[in-house]
């Protein structure tokens, strides 16, 4: 009996801390209100507001665009989105991640349906 309740608390403690990294992979990523979206995008600097802009995208809905160093430093900092190659674009919504890509033109689309267009 002793063994199953020790299971059953190692099992408790290894969701709780799996739940509480993924929190802290998302957190300034994820908007706190609906509609608003944020963006990780990896190995293609030269998305920003004004290129997302210059899309078609409102870009005052998107409250963070976030480039990581490299590749190494988003798979170990994000794992949570299972980045395999760049350039690789993650959407984020108020509830974490909304899409993964790897191409430019589906993200824009995707941001495009949902946000519109300014």
């Amino acid at each position: 009996m002793k063994k199953y309740i020790i299971v059953l608390v190692m099992v408790m403690i290894a969701f709780l801390s799996g739940c509480s990294e993924e929190g802290q992979q998302l957190k300034g990523l994820v908007s706190e209100k609906e509609g608003i979206y944020g963006l990780y995008v990896v190995g293609d600097e030269d998305v920003d507001g004004s290129r997302l802009s210059n899309e078609g995208i409102d870009d005052s809905k998107l409250h963070v665009i976030f480039h990581p160093k490299s590749l190494e430093v988003a798979q170990e900092s994000f794992s949570t989105a299972d980045i395999e190659k760049e350039p690789a674009y993650v959407v984020l919504d108020h509830e974490g991640i909304a899409l993964k890509t790897y191409e430019y033109d589906e993200m824009v689309g995707y941001l495009k349906a949902k946000i519109g267009q300014k």
